[in-house]
């Protein structure tokens, strides 16, 4: 017998949408959630954490900003500076600000964030950045 799946009549939140985007990030192989202890509620962090490459990488925050923006989810991409202006040229996010070594925090536009396939994909980027 199967069963049909009544759709919900509300839309998803950005709340919801996170929940999944966690829950996909942590499926790629390697990724860790790293501990965030400052003070900034919702924050949340991941790291590429691959002993057999040595690599530790941080290159996810998310729930950055929410109290300016509550149905912003924040997200934020660790990447090498050209990575950076290529996301900035596709007009998927804006660097923020320089981390080390030769990388910047880049947010992710809200507008990338609503288009689940090119969020995907701009993680990914990111992801094998840090891998690599």
């Amino acid at each position: 017998m199967t069963r049909k799946r009544h759709a919900s009549s509300s839309a998803p939140t950005a709340r919801t949408q996170l929940a999944d985007l966690h829950e996909w990030v942590l499926s790629l192989p390697w990724v860790v959630e790293r501990s965030y202890n400052v003070g900034t509620r919702g924050v949340r962090t991941f790291a590429v954490d691959c002993e057999p490459l040595e690599r530790r990488r941080l290159w996810l925050v998310t729930g950055l900003q929410q109290d300016l923006h509550p149905d912003s989810v924040g997200i934020a991409v660790i990447v090498p500076f050209e990575t950076a202006s290529s996301i900035e040229d596709a007009g998927w996010g804006k660097a923020v600000t320089q981390m080390p070594p030769e990388h910047v925090l880049v947010a992710v536009s809200d507008d990338v964030t609503v288009r689940r396939g090119d969020l995907e994909m701009l993680l990914l980027i990111a992801y094998s950045d840090a891998m690599s």
